[in-house]
């Protein structure tokens, strides 16, 4: 091998130009590489690896340097490897109490002559560990707050159908507002737990044949009565002739109610919150358009982050996960969620979602 360095431009995914004769990369560069460097030219037969893939992989390179990847002997961590197709996506492999993530990408020439393949090996052991160790917190985080609460609302639900004896009726609103008021942490901590389960990948979209019209109906319906009780009419307008789309209702219907909700509850007395739905382009289009306070044009592109609560809403109950949250779920569909707004004049969210899957 020579000491040429290698020149890369940018091609299309999983491919890579190179400048380069019969050498491979200045090894004194690539074997200080924390990540594992293997390639094998166009007949399979491995001619570099590094240092890192010598520790990651168990092997010393002068066994394996010059042998076809076929040749190789079985069950060992680099036949694994190696065998492996990898170029279009990476993979994730448990190699000798390592969790490796392995790449793959395709050099060629300055002709765009194929000269072989590189192979690229990541550490990400702790990186999973602490995902893992994330899960477990935030699962025994949610199942030690939701099971006082779900007892505590048993014991309401209990009280309020005389199961414990009759109760004055000058409690009854009481207990309404306590029911309310746990059904509303309830939620709270759903949402956390939900928003934490898509950062993870876990929550998968669900397709399937629904009615937009009846999936926004409820939406509304479940918002009317806070509305009610500010004077704020909510109406809904669907296009005609919307066939059956295939969509999460049960995500999509957390988003709508959510962007409603919020609709309602920055909307002074006697205002107004307009719902649309449309189809344009293939893709479902869904506006909430309210009368409320408004939002700060400086505030706008941080309303969809966790957490985040303008001063505005400082007056208003909220844990500043809602958007974020809905957020999550229209891009899981491959969609988006835009928000136009004139502070004092109100807000309009626009949701996006494409009615067919791409990756179908």
């Amino acid at each position: 091998m020579g000491n040429n360095l290698l020149t890369m431009n940018v091609m299309p995914p999983g491919v890579f130009k190179a400048e380069i004769s019969d050498v491979f990369p200045a090894e004194s560069v690539v074997d200080s590489l924390s990540s594992g460097v293997i390639f094998s030219d166009v007949n399979g037969i491995l001619t570099f690896m590094n240092r890192s893939a010598e520790i990651f992989l168990q092997v010393f390179k002068e066994t394996v340097i010059g042998k076809r990847i076929d040749m190789l002997p079985l069950r060992t961590p680099i036949y694994k490897v190696m065998s492996e197709e990898c170029v279009d996506c990476p993979l994730e492999m448990n190699i000798c109490g390592r969790v490796l993530e392995v790449r793959a990408f395709r050099l060629f020439s300055w002709d765009k002559r194929l000269l072989g393949l590189i192979t690229e090996l990541f550490d990400v052991t702790k990186e999973r560990l602490e995902k893992r160790r994330r899960e477990e917190f935030v699962a025994k985080m949610t199942h030690d707050l939701k099971s006082p609460l779900m007892v505590l609302q048993g014991y309401l639900q209990a009280i309020q159908m005389g199961m414990c004896g009759g109760i004055d009726s000058g409690l009854k609103s009481a207990f309404k507002d306590m029911e309310r008021s746990s059904k509303n942490l309830y939620s709270m901590i759903e949402d956390l737990l939900d928003v934490h389960r898509l950062e993870m990948g876990l929550v998968q979209i669900k397709r399937q044949k629904c009615d937009i019209r009846q999936l926004l109906e409820a939406s509304c319906a479940e918002r009317r009565m806070e509305a009610a009780d500010q004077k704020i009419t909510v109406s809904l307008r669907v296009a005609r002739g919307l066939p059956a789309m295939d969509l999460d209702p049960k995500q999509l219907g957390r988003v709508f109610s959510n962007i409603i909700g919020n609709a309602v509850k920055f909307t002074p007395r006697e205002g107004k919150v307009t719902v649309r739905a449309w189809v344009n382009e293939d893709c479902l289009h869904v506006s909430v358009k309210d009368t409320g306070i408004g939002i700060h044009e400086e505030d706008i592109p941080r309303v969809f982050d966790k957490y985040y609560r303008t001063e505005l809403a400082a007056g208003f109950k909220g844990s500043g996960l809602g958007l974020a949250l809905s957020k999550e779920i229209v891009e899981a569909h491959g969609g988006s969620i835009d928000v136009d707004s004139v502070l004092g004049k109100g807000s309009e969210f626009t949701v996006v979602v494409p009615l067919r899957d791409e990756c179908e």
